[in-house]
């Protein structure tokens, strides 16, 4: 029961606040945690201790990056948010009921209900995909590439890498290999895309970019092509082309978790939930789905800083709910994406403008600090960064605001404009 307020009628009670789970706990997940106040009764469903940095995952591979300086605990900053977790995972979601079900049969009942699971690994079917390929999605996937990528190094003869997928996943793999590798004449590296050029969601044409950056070294571009089946140590390809394959990296995007449909939140085992504009599941009103598990009204891309803001909404419109007043619409963010390759370029993605330069590596560097500073309860993280001297005070500045412009990027150093339109 909360505390009523001496300057409230003792005669009137107030009733219990709500009870809230939320399944899953990274970005969004952990956003609308500590964005509940500690008077709700908040229980956080989780199995994995760590909340992962996932946008520069990729650069594990290199050992540019670490990962204790991409991990925090997930049971520090929900415990300081005044709420409690259980390290266990949603067995089933039972929405008709309010109740959340967990693996070891414990039964959750809920007033409030937060989905935020993200999303799994998508093979597209492809044959001895799951079995041989290398997922791309978490920390531990791609420490584990780093590892492997270092005992291939070792050896003499010729290794032959397969990054399935050119979108922006797969160039930023790309470009960490490199940052490593680009010495060694052993590694050759092979990059798969079904689309006929390199990220082609991007407004410019980056593919052009990439590839004269990689013509000095042994990188091989197949676009317009499928993978069609992975081996251990070969893929195929259509159109019968076959390729030798010491390890195949697969970066080809997400797919919807299993648990939405099984829960019968999702309409097929292919959809991701459908929610209104208030994030709300279009069933089921106390319901509210966050992050990558979110099928919205208009696309977008499933990004952190979107997850971030999905799990502040989630959250604001339960306590608005429950105390009956009009909830609030989310709003995508209008941020531009950063893409880095390595310690060869990066570029920044706006609507108006693409960026490329050393200026746009301080600044993506920058977003990384301040990102994970904001949501890492323990402040550690922030002295580590400072004590690498990669990030500059303009940079710094610039990225806390999220509002770039030409003379601001040419401040921070050398850029050159790959596209520009006003």
């Amino acid at each position: 029961m909360s505390i009523i307020s001496a300057s409230m009628n003792h005669k009137r009670k107030r009733r219990p606040l709500p009870s809230v789970v939320i399944v899953g706990a990274n970005f969004a997940g952990l956003q609308a945690a500590t964005s509940l106040p500690k008077e709700f009764r908040v229980t956080v469903l989780d199995p994995w201790p760590w909340v992962e940095f996932s946008p520069n995952i990729h650069e594990l591979i290199s050992g540019f990056k670490t990962p204790d300086l991409l991990q925090f605990s997930k049971k520090t900053a929900v415990y300081r948010a005044g709420h409690r977790i259980i390290p266990e995972a949603a067995a089933a979601i039972l929405p008709g009921k309010n109740i959340v079900v967990t693996t070891s049969g414990n039964r959750l009942i809920y007033d409030y209900c937060v989905i935020a699971i993200g999303g799994t690994t998508n093979t597209l079917n492809v044959r001895g995909a799951e079995k041989y390929a290398m997922p791309f999605r978490s920390v531990a996937h791609c420490n584990a590439i780093g590892e492997r990528l270092e005992n291939l190094a070792r050896k003499k003869r010729t290794s032959s890498i397969v990054i399935v997928g050119g979108g922006f996943e797969g160039v930023e793999a790309l470009g960490e290999i490199l940052r490593k590798y680009r010495k060694n004449k052993n590694i050759h590296i092979h990059v798969i895309e079904k689309e006929d050029k390199l990220m082609k969601d991007a407004p410019a044409d980056i593919d052009a970019e990439v590839r004269r950056l990689c013509k000095p070294y042994p990188v091989f571009f197949h676009t317009d092509m499928m993978v069609t089946r992975v081996w251990k140590h070969s893929i195929d390809l259509s159109r019968g082309i076959k390729l030798p394959s010491q390890m195949t990296i697969w970066t080809g995007g997400g797919m919807p978790p299993a648990l939405l449909y099984e829960s019968g939140l999702a309409e097929t085992p292919y959809h991701w939930a459908p929610v209104n504009a208030a994030l709300q599941h279009a069933d089921y009103p106390n319901i509210f789905v966050a992050g990558d598990a979110a099928d919205t009204r208009y696309p977008i891309n499933k990004q952190a800083y979107h997850a971030l803001d999905m799990g502040k909404t989630a959250a604001v419109n339960i306590i608005r709910h429950h105390t009956g007043r009009r909830m609030t619409d989310f709003k995508p963010s209008s941020k531009p994406m950063l893409v880095s390759f390595g310690d060869l370029d990066a570029f920044l993605i706006d609507k108006k403008f693409v960026v490329a330069g050393p200026a746009v590596r301080v600044l993506k560097e920058s977003v990384f600090l301040l990102v994970m500073t904001q949501i890492d309860p323990s402040g550690v993280l922030m002295k580590a960064i400072h004590a690498s001297g990669r990030i500059s005070q303009s940079a710094v500045k610039m990225a806390s605001g999220m509002s770039f412009s030409l003379s601001s990027l040419v401040k921070l150093g050398k850029i050159r404009i790959i596209n520009k339109q006003f």
